[in-house]
């Protein structure tokens, strides 16, 4: 047998685990003679394989890698997606994981777990991969939990949003499938010895159904949901963690201008739903949803600021003494309100 045909074989013994014992005991050490790239994958395959005896050591070995290593273990054919998994947690250098996002072969939850993590190139790597998304839409809902996401991914993740998710229940709109609801008004206030409601109106009841319901449901059957479902359902999945799915809320022409008043006036929804509303110029016209997103505490400063100018006088005062709000718009209200007594 040759060297590299050994050598092959050694490599495809480890990723098997068929290896004898102490054969991965060298191989964890990094003490078997096996070129750097399919080190990589051996000592790869025994971190993946959860060995906790050996797991020390691969650890060891594992990070005095480089990041040449990495790549060419990425790049190099055959490469197991559970290698690319543990190559991923080990690694920031842009360079290596850049061919790993790339790479067929990376597990959908792999690229979740790097989406709330990664800077904006690889960011941009990651919402370009439409049919990946399309596959595992957990991924940008992912992006939208990194805390380094830039405005340009946040658009262009919000356009996949509105082009593969949205696009055939408008196309489906358009061709009349849609039934057209009478106007919905907004949910009188409960009378006395009535059921209780929540700011989103909806009772105990109705919020402990509608979850049973979502729970089972998947990202795209939330997102059909909130785009299709009736004003109950709407005002429940408005709340949804997933951004694809309470942004679908907005974007539903079911959601009318008293759904979006009562969705300004709720504290439960994100920061991201309330700015949501405030790009709807038809919405914002109307002083009701105007005066909501000022004065709820969730909505962010940059957008509030510049509605604070545009309050009438008496709301000013009011919002000039709301321990609620943020000290910036209180600040900004206060200031509006000493100008105008002048």
């Amino acid at each position: 047998m040759t060297d590299t045909a050994w050598e092959a074989d050694l490599l495809t013994q480890i990723e098997r685990g068929d290896a004898s014992p102490k054969i991965l005991d060298f191989a964890a050490r990094g003490m078997v003679p096996l070129p750097p790239d399919e080190l990589v994958r051996a000592i790869a395959s025994i971190l993946a394989s959860g060995d906790a005896r050996l797991a020390p050591l691969a650890e060891k070995s594992f990070r005095a890698f480089d990041a040449a290593s990495l790549k060419s273990a990425v790049l190099s054919a055959g490469v197991k997606p559970e290698q690319l998994a543990v190559v991923a947690r080990h690694t920031q250098d842009a360079g290596v994981l850049e061919p790993l996002i790339r790479h067929r072969a990376v597990p959908d939850e792999t690229l979740v777990w790097l989406a709330e993590r990664v800077d904006a190139p690889l960011q941009d790597v990651l919402v370009t991969n439409q049919t990946r998304l399309l596959a595992a839409p957990l991924i940008v809902e992912r992006l939208f939990e990194n805390p380094r996401l830039s405005p340009e991914i946040r658009r262009r993740a919000d356009e996949f949003l509105e082009e593969f998710f949205l696009k055939k229940e408008r196309e489906r709109d358009e061709a009349g499938d849609l039934e057209e609801a009478p106007e919905e008004e907004a949910p009188a206030a409960p009378a006395a010895g009535s059921v209780p409601v929540d700011e989103a109106g909806l009772s105990e009841d109705a919020k402990g159904s509608l979850f049973a319901r979502v729970a089972t449901m998947s990202v795209f059957q939330r997102i059909r949901l909130a785009y299709r479902g009736n004003k109950e359902e709407r005002m429940f999945l408005v709340q949804d963690r997933n951004r694809l799915v309470s942004s679908a809320v907005l974007k539903s022409p079911k959601t009318r201008d008293a759904d979006a008043e009562t969705i300004a006036n709720m504290k439960s929804v994100s920061e991201d739903v309330l700015r949501g509303i405030t790009f709807r110029r038809d919405w914002m016209r109307h002083y009701g949803i105007m005066r909501a997103i000022v004065k709820n505490p969730r909505s962010p400063i940059d957008v509030t600021l510049s509605i604070v100018l545009r309050l009438n006088a008496k709301d000013l005062k009011v919002l000039a003494s709301d321990r609620n709000v943020p000290d910036a718009v209180r600040a900004t209200a206060r200031r509006e309100v000493s100008r105008k007594e002048r």
